[in-house]
């Protein structure tokens, strides 16, 4: 069992994603902002944390992933995102080569099925413990 933090604006997302991953026996938190989350993990740690890009700023996300790697560099990190793919293959590749400025460990395409969304965190915790 795993400590999920989901941070999203989107509460019928949190809602659906929540069901999915206590019915597999995660525990999960959610905060509904950038600042909401920053709060959350100055009290508890979390074992990941999936985060949305765009939520009360455009970069929130952005914003809120850089805090997370400076102050947990251990912590792993989903990124969703209705933007990636938008992205040309040289912001890919600077994402993938420089995590200093974005230390995301995965990003998905919203909107995300929460059985995949699932499957993406057991993946990304089990490789972090290998």
């Amino acid at each position: 069992m795993a400590h999920v933090l989901l941070v999203d604006d989107d509460t019928q997302l949190l809602e659906a994603n929540t069901i999915v991953l206590s019915a597999n026996k995660h525990k999960v938190s959610h905060a509904h902002s950038g600042a909401e989350a920053r709060e959350f993990l100055a009290k508890d740690k979390p074992d990941i944390v999936v985060l949305d890009v765009m939520m009360e700023d455009f970069d929130s996300g952005f914003e809120l992933a850089r805090h997370i790697g400076g102050s947990f560099p251990d912590l792993p990190m989903i990124m969703l995102t209705g933007v990636y793919e938008y992205m040309d293959d040289a912001w890919k590749q600077s994402f993938d080569e420089d995590k200093s400025w974005l230390p995301v460990h995965r990003f998905m395409e919203k909107p995300v099925s929460p059985t995949v969304l699932l499957c993406e965190i057991e993946s990304l915790l089990k490789d972090r413990r290998r």
